[in-house]
């Protein structure tokens, strides 16, 4: 399901990346403001643990490009890049029960002392522009805002707004067993509820991937593995062979049917070797007795046999000529086009 519901962004789970099901992207976000529209106000939703600290920023941006009035309700959580995210709203209005905490942002490093370094001190610089983010909120020093980030700070609704990171909460309490899943035990100084929840439901654990289920004739054909298509093409090219073979003999008993062919069975053969269709030898025949031999400037019956033979590149004969295509012949002219 989309972000965008009942003209409200819904920025539930996961900062960047989908954890547990539910989580949300900058891309989301970007699609939603436009559906809603740019120049209107809009109301966000939000019950985040936190997630990628560069993903939230670039969130907070495209929140403090929207043209209408930003209004952000923190339903239960907002934490780590999530708070980043609230600092983009016109307004931050914090509900019975719910919690924000603002800390400095981590990551892993690999290598020698000199790349552990230069992780330090990008991670510096990022703490630095966030906590500028969180001042001009607030109206804190950034220093003092700096300060809160170290100490990894956790506020109610009622010290969000002491602090100048809500402008409003609505009395009350409701159990945080109802937030959105996030490992809560990587954060220290997380309430025990969250970590006892975390825990118990397992979110301190990588998911366990959803098994693929091979794919129906309902679903679709499935993809096929080098040997099958290998297999698929030979199958074709034999399937193409048999039945270029059938349409061989056919052509065969047609045209030895015909008169002409019966008593040149060599000068027909050569026909069909050259690839003719039936109808194109039946012309060539037909065409041959149309030169009636013996008349004015005609050849003899036997000159005439010879030149047609001779045209054909048969031997010439006066004997009578016999076929000379076998069963295997036909197969082995029909290899021969096939492979051609």
């Amino acid at each position: 399901m989309g972000i965008y519901r009942d003209g409200q962004i819904f920025m539930y789970g996961f900062v960047g990346d989908y954890w547990w099901d539910e989580g949300f992207t900058t891309m989301q976000v970007i699609e939603a403001l436009a559906e809603h529209g740019r120049d209107d106000d809009v109301t966000v939703r939000m019950d985040s643990g936190g997630g990628y600290a560069m993903e939230g920023l670039s969130i907070y941006n495209a929140l403090k490009a929207h043209g209408g009035k930003v209004t952000l309700q923190v339903d239960a959580m907002s934490g780590s890049a999530a708070s980043l995210i609230a600092m983009a709203a016109d307004e931050v209005v914090m509900k019975p029960g719910a919690l924000m905490m603002i800390h400095d942002p981590s990551g892993l490093a690999r290598g020698t002392a000199e790349d552990h370094e230069k992780s330090a001190k990008l991670l510096n610089m990022q703490a630095e522009e966030f906590a500028k983010i969180y001042a001009n909120f607030s109206g804190k020093a950034a220093d003092e805002v700096r300060g809160l980030m170290k100490a990894e700070t956790w506020m109610t609704g009622e010290d969000a707004v002491a602090q100048g990171f809500a402008t409003s909460h609505e009395a009350g309490s409701q159990s945080l067993m109802s937030c959105q899943p996030f490992n809560f035990t990587m954060y220290e100084k997380a309430p025990k509820e969250l970590v006892t929840m975390a825990r118990s439901n397992k979110w301190d654990q990588e998911p366990e991937p959803t098994p693929t289920k091979p794919e129906t004739q309902e679903d679709g054909p499935t993809m096929a593995t080098e040997a099958e298509i290998a297999q698929r093409i030979a199958t074709a090219k034999e399937e193409g062979k048999k039945e270029g073979v059938t349409t061989y003999m056919k052509l065969q008993k047609q045209v030895m049917e015909l008169p002409q062919a019966q008593k040149q069975p060599k000068l027909a053969e050569s026909f069909m070797a050259d690839g003719m269709d039936f109808e194109q030898i039946k012309a060539k025949f037909d065409l041959m007795e149309d030169i009636a031999p013996n008349s004015n400037n005609n050849p003899s019956q036997n000159d005439y046999s010879s030149m047609r033979q001779t045209g054909a590149g048969l031997d010439s004969t006066d004997k009578p000529q016999q076929p000379t295509m076998s069963a295997g012949s036909i197969y082995k002219k029909r290899r021969e086009l096939v492979a051609s």
